[in-house]
């Protein structure tokens, strides 16, 4: 084994496409599509452990579930989820998400019953265009029935919206709940991605630079040689029905102690302390070296994300609005991201806040999302006690 590297492999994700008739002859077909997703998956994590890359999770992402999940007989949802969580477990994939939701009533109904089965290994999404009030409100209903859900430890005190978000403009997104397969994929080929967890690497990187200037010239130089073992070992599994999609180069957070990206955005002289003046640039500064590290080819996000419980200095920033998070993200990635919220909030104001996510994707045809957590019977400023590995604990943020 080689020296451990300065970050971990947060997901290698796959994504194929389902079609009906692979629930056929037992599930036959979509059990052998699995069963070649876990030899992808497994020959990629065996490699990128010996050249000294930690590997978190192995995923799978399908196109949207209304092309498959649902047909004329009502059972016929819940029994195929169960089929395909068996088929999961088989292999030993924790993680599924399940492709977006395009039908308002398939988004009310199917997506709080997906989230919900146990342990948790599916996720899924809304797809929200600009100015969609059907599709948001739709959405905010669901965020709202899946927090008062209960019947599970991966659903206890609001935590289920962890697996569902309102999604705008995402195609080859190896994160979840977002991730779905490329529209156009073809039903014989499995499709791959990477995406990290680096915010230790990233203030490193940031300390090094100093100010918003340097950022390009050390994000070429440090994360490009980083990465392309990486994409050395992707370009190694493609094959006959195997494609390599590329590297999500996200800035994206940890919960070690120098693990956050708030945190390294301070590094900059510009910022301070991040949400200031000078924060929206840093940010651009980043995710434009991050969409253009030479020989690497880029997809997904490739920003900076901002998940507030997954970020200890974010989640301990009380100078932090939504819309504050809102205004970054239009120069990055990836919207509204673990936030929690109030558990009475209505579904109006959710669903405006959804529609503002929406046009801003919409508007300059970035990936965006909106996962919120309304919090049962926890008011604006009050905490969060969620026990989750996944997650740390903030203030509840006021939507209003």
């Amino acid at each position: 084994m080689t020296s451990a590297r300065p970050f971990r492999i947060r997901t290698i994700t796959s994504f194929i496409t389902i079609d009906p008739s692979d629930f056929d002859n037992e599930a036959s077909s979509l059990k052998e599509k699995i069963n070649a997703c876990s030899r992808l998956l497994r020959d990629g994590e065996s490699q990128m452990t010996a050249a000294g890359f930690e590997v978190q999770t192995i995923r799978i992402a399908t196109n949207p579930f209304g092309e498959w999940l649902v047909t004329n007989k009502e059972d016929d949802v819940n029994e195929r989820l169960q089929r395909f969580n068996n088929l999961l477990s088989d292999c030993d994939i924790n993680f599924c998400s399940l492709g977006p939701s395009y039908d308002p009533d398939h988004t009310t109904t199917i997506c709080p019953e997906i989230v919900s089965i146990a342990p948790g290994r599916f996720s899924c999404s809304a797809n929200i265009n600009a100015g969609d009030i059907t599709a948001a409100l739709a959405a905010a209903k669901c965020i709202k029935t899946i927090s008062l859900k209960d019947e599970g430890e991966h659903l206890q005190g609001g935590l289920g919206n962890f697996r569902f978000a309102a999604a705008s403009c995402i195609d080859t997104v190896p994160f979840f709940p977002g991730a779905r397969a490329p529209k156009g994929l073809g039903k014989d080929t499995i499709a791959f991605a990477v995406g990290f967890e680096n915010g230790g690497f990233a203030r490193e990187l940031l300390q090094e630079a100093g100010s918003i200037e340097n950022v390009e010239s050390i994000f070429h130089d440090k994360m490009r040689k980083e990465l392309l073992p990486i994409q050395q070992i992707c370009v190694g599994l493609e094959s006959d029905g195997m494609q390599y999609l590329g590297i999500d180069t996200s800035l994206n957070p940890s919960l070690d102690d120098s693990g956050s990206v708030a945190e390294a955005i301070e590094c900059l002289d510009e910022v301070g302390v991040f949400g200031n003046p000078g924060t929206m640039a840093a940010a651009a500064a980043v995710t434009t070296s991050l969409q253009s590290i030479p020989d690497v080819k880029t997809t997904g996000y490739s920003g900076l994300m901002l998940p507030v419980l997954e970020d200890r200095r974010l989640a301990e920033l009380d100078t932090l609005s939504i819309q504050k998070l809102l205004c970054i993200s239009s120069v990055c990635g990836v919207g509204i991201d673990t936030v929690p919220i109030p558990g009475d909030v209505s579904e109006k104001i959710l669903a405006s806040l959804i529609l503002d996510v929406a046009a801003l994707a919409c508007r300059w045809n970035k990936p965006l999302s909106c996962r919120v957590f309304p919090v049962p019977s926890r008011l604006a400023g009050m905490a969060t006690s969620f026990d989750s590995p996944y997650m740390c604990n903030s203030s509840i943020f006021p939507v209003e």
